[in-house]
């Protein structure tokens, strides 16, 4: 994008983007601007004779009155889709400063990111850790039909944004189309966690830190240089570095923690413009600050790492490190953020970026090393609050339904909303003071959602693999 519900899918509503900002285009505009002369499509002015011919045709004789300001900006924006990149996006000013407000720290939303597909807003990445959109279970490629019972087709995704916004503590009803699925979700706007990494000393052997990444910003490395030191003190030995979830965010901030685990001289990844390779940055002092974490270390990664996670990923993949999971994404392209005219940028696609033995992730992702995933049903949709699942009904929400009862060791199964599904609720019901009526209404979703989402933490596969390599 949590819910207190399952682990998956950052987000801040507002914006289109795969979130890649000037600084990388600090960090790489000395190689782009020595890219070869040949790269650069000439355009003669004739070119666009009949772009200025529509543009007068337009202006000169619709029907209606023109915002020529708007005319232009769809101008560029189409010209932007053209490229078929959903990496590359046309931004007008508002979408820009809210995208360098999300990079820079927190900010107030429901923690998922947008970009319009086919007219519509969608999910394009996993939603920001412990934020609303993780906490009611949204996922990335999730569709918002609607918003507060007002349909979002054809709206700009400002407009969407601003049906989606509100202050922190009210409520906001999304209609999602997950597939063939279509499920309502409620979320309490609130504000987004500011901090990226989070560790703790494994519950069980205290010798072990625990650290987890959940996106990429402009603090993150020292973040979790901070959390190292402090748990060095604390007594720790070895480490689990949990990637999963990371959709990516700054490059240069995963490049350094990268550093931290390399020796100097290390490939971290490589760049190129597809025709040569226009830069390899390697591990060094420069990028660390000498920094470096010698003791042993896993990383976890699941199929909603991306970018910047895959990033660091193979470059201690490349090392040697284990990397327990799934494959991961598989986003191995470059943004940079471009100012056109006064009030518009364009995030463009300028480079892909390469492992450390020149291997691409893009659609591919990084392997792991050891395969670990979540159980089947901690991947299923949340439950649909359309109406309250009483005895009779049936279909795959039902089926979803006693998947996560049987889970919690209930005796229910298939996709028939029985007696046994009944008695399950009642109990869930009686022993969280809820009306035993045995149909599942909106608070008693939230509750078997909360404790689908513990059993899940407590069951984690991959985590638990980790702590078994480490002491190997």
């Amino acid at each position: 994008m949590q819910k207190k519900t399952l682990p998956v899918s950052i987000f801040l509503i507002s914006i289109v983007c795969t979130i890649v900002i000037t600084a990388i285009v600090t960090h790489f505009i000395e190689q782009k601007q020595a890219m070869d002369n040949d790269s650069v499509v000439k355009i003669k002015r004739s070119d666009l004779d009949d772009v200025q011919d529509l543009y007068d045709l337009i202006s000169t004789n619709y029907v209606d009155k023109v915002d020529k300001e708007r005319l232009i900006q769809g101008a560029l924006n189409g010209m932007t889709e053209s490229l078929q990149d959903p990496e590359s996006e046309f931004l007008t000013a508002k979408e820009t400063q809210e995208l360098n407000a999300k990079v820079a720290g927190s900010f107030e939303g429901i923690g998922a990111n947008l970009q319009l597909e086919n007219r519509l807003p969608v999910i394009d990445r996993v939603p920001v850790k412990n934020s609303p959109a993780e906490k009611a279970k949204l996922k990335a490629k999730d569709i918002i039909l609607e918003v507060d019972g007002k349909k979002t087709q054809d709206k700009s995704l400002d407009q969407v944004s601003s049906m989606i916004r509100g202050k922190k503590g009210t409520q906001v009803k999304l209609l999602i189309q997950r597939g063939n699925e279509e499920f309502e979700v409620s979320l309490e706007r609130d504000v987004v966690p500011e901090d990226t990494v989070k560790g703790e000393l494994d519950k069980k052997d205290p010798t072990i830190g625990s650290i987890q990444i959940d996106n990429f910003r402009e603090t993150t490395a020292l973040e979790f240089r901070t959390i190292i030191e402090r748990l060095r003190k604390e007594g720790t030995k070895s480490f689990v570095i949990d990637l999963r979830q990371n959709s990516g965010g700054l490059m240069a901030e995963a490049e350094r923690i990268a550093s931290y685990f390399l020796d100097n001289g290390d490939t971290i990844a490589q760049f190129s413009n597809n025709k040569k390779v226009i830069s390899i940055d390697k591990a060094g002092k420069k990028i660390d600050q000498g920094f470096k974490v010698k003791e042993p270390t896993v990383f976890l990664v699941d199929q909603e790492s991306s970018y910047g996670a895959e990033l660091l990923a193979a470059a201690v993949k490349n090392k040697n490190y284990p990397i327990i999971g799934v494959n991961t994404f598989g986003k191995g392209s470059v943004q940079s953020l471009t100012q056109i005219g006064k009030n518009n940028y364009v995030q463009l696609t300028i480079m892909k970026w390469f492992a450390p033995d020149g291997t691409s992730v893009e659609g591919k992702g990084v392997a792991p090393t050891i395969e670990a995933d979540y159980p089947e049903y901690a991947k299923l949709p949340p439950i649909s609050k359309q109406s309250n699942w009483r005895i009779g009904d049936s279909g795959d929400a039902v089926k979803n339904i006693n998947t996560m009862l049987k889970a919690l060791g209930y005796p229910t199964e298939g996709n028939l909303f029985n007696e046994a599904t009944r008695d399950a609720v009642a109990e869930i019901q009686t022993e969280n003071n809820l009306s035993a009526t045995g149909a599942l209404d909106d608070k008693t979703i939230d509750v078997l959602q909360e404790k689908v989402f513990e059993l899940v933490k407590s069951n984690d596969v991959a985590y638990a693999k980790a702590v078994e390599t480490l002491k190997k």
